[in-house]
This record gives structure tokens, C-alpha cells and sequence, in this order.
């Protein structure tokens, strides 16, 4: 029997809960600190299963966390959950959950978010990351965690996460630069850096040539990132017009 696919998601979700990601950006000289972790409870909103309403073993006031159980043990299914009408709404954010730990290994671009930026939505968070994943954008908001009296860096949760549908939540949100990344397993206290912007700098600036340099500093991607972004957006443009078809990749 293969395993249900909404339990094989949970499941590599739950390799996620040892994991911590530890961000150091900056804008304007301004340094910023926090950690990214994972919680059995974050699943259900990162899945989109508060949305469906009419699956009642879903609304019940079961505890998220024993939700999230009963997923990764199989007791509630892909099937289950697909006959709510609301399914369509949450499609993709289920075929991305899959991919989530590669999302945020990957993921260059930060910014604040400012809700009151953005006046046409209810979220509150207080950082967006925004990834390029053909043929979406995909949006992830973090927000802080109860802060522990005795820790100085916040702790942030995924708060929220989906494909762009009409909204670009990064417009008018300040950008910061990616200074550091690092990826710690809790279990081992293994760290992993997945991005040193000073590495990158300091290899460019003893390139002995102009074409080692530009290839060094091809890493530092915030640009490339943006250019991704911006195609999108106009292979978007152009299929709302009607000009052409936009390229889908869904279960």
C-alpha cells in the first residue's frame, strides 16, 4: 500500500521540528537577529486546513498538535480532505508543504512586513520571505513567538504560506540583505551555513580576474532572485490579458 501523500507531507514535516535556521540581515546599517523555528501545532495553518470549514474532524477543537498526529499516522488522509469544497483554495499550498525544507534552504529574499502596508489584507506577521518556484511566487510570513524572558534573539514561527494568486504582499515592504544563514540540527547541534554574504565578498575581492569575480559574486543571487520574481510576474501580466496560458505544475 503507498502511503497517503497529505502523510508523507507530515511526515517530512516532522523532520523539520529538530531543525532551527538562524538569520542575520541588515538595511541601512541596521542589524537584525532571529531564529526560525518548527512546531506540530504550525502545520495546521501552513497546510491551509483552518480554511476547510466543512470538514469537521478538522474544526472539532482538537488540539493542532494532535491533529497533526493523527496526519503523520495516517488517521486522516489526503482523501478526507479533498471532499471539502474549499480544496481548490488550499491545493497549492499542499503541493509546496512538500517541497517546504528546500523552500527556506533556498530563500534570499527578506523583508518587514508592515501590514498596514498593505491595506487589502488581514495578515500580521513580521517578516515575508518571497520565493521564486516556477511558475509561482510564493509568499511565507513569519511572526514572533511568545518571547522567553531570557532569550535575546526572537523566535519566529511560519505564520502563513502560499503561492501569489493576485496580491505581490512584497510591494512597499522594506527589503533587507541576507547577511548570514544557518541551518542547526537541535538533536546533534550540527551547523550547517547555507549562505555567508562576507565569504562571498572577501573570495570576489581576491579573484585575480574580472571573470572569477562576476562568477563569485553570481552567488550573491538577490538580483537574480528579483529577475526570477519579475519574469513571473510578467508571464502573470501577459495570461491575464489572455495572451498566453500560464504554466502549471499541481497535483
Amino acid at each position: 500500500k503507498n502511503m497517503d501523500k497529505l502523510q508523507r507531507i507530515a511526515l517530512s514535516y516532522k523532520s523539520m521540528l529538530q531543525t532551527q535556521y538562524y538569520f542575520d540581515i541588515s538595511k541601512k546599517q541596521n542589524l537584525q537577529k532571529f531564529i526560525l523555528s518548527f512546531e506540530q501545532s504550525d502545520f495546521y495553518h501552513l497546510a491551509g486546513l483552518h480554511k476547510l470549514k466543512d470538514i469537521e474532524l478538522l474544526q472539532t477543537g482538537t488540539r493542532k498538535s494532535d491533529l497533526f498526529e493523527q496526519i503523520a499516522s495516517g488517521k486522516i488522509s489526503l482523501e478526507q480532505i479533498k471532499k471539502s469544497n474549499f480544496y481548490n483554495g488550499i491545493e497549492s499550498r499542499i503541493f509546496y508543504l512538500e517541497k517546504f525544507q528546500e523552500l527556506i534552504d533556498q530563500n534570499q529574499s527578506i523583508f518587514r512586513y508592515i501590514d498596514k502596508n498593505n491595506k487589502t489584507s488581514l495578515i500580521k506577521a513580521d517578516y515575508l520571505l518571497e520565493n521564486v518556484s516556477i511558475p509561482d511566487i510564493l509568499f511565507i510570513f513569519l511572526s514572533e513567538r511568545k518571547r522567553e524572558i531570557t532569550q535575546d534573539i526572537p523566535n519566529m514561527c511560519c505564520r502563513s504560506f502560499f503561492p501569489m494568486d493576485k496580491i505581490d504582499y512584497s510591494i512597499n515592504q522594506p527589503a533587507y540583505t541576507l547577511l548570514k544563514k544557518m541551518k542547526i540540527d537541535k538533536n546533534t547541534g550540527k551547523t550547517t551555513v547555507l549562505y555567508d554574504r562576507s565569504i562571498i565578498i572577501e573570495k570576489s575581492q581576491r579573484a585575480v580576474s574580472e571573470i572569477e569575480r562576476k562568477s563569485v559574486l553570481k552567488q550573491l543571487n538577490e538580483k537574480k532572485a528579483q529577475v526570477a520574481i519579475n519574469e513571473v510576474l510578467a508571464e502573470r501580466r501577459l495570461a491575464q490579458k489572455g495572451k498566453i496560458e500560464p504554466k502549471h505544475d499541481r497535483f
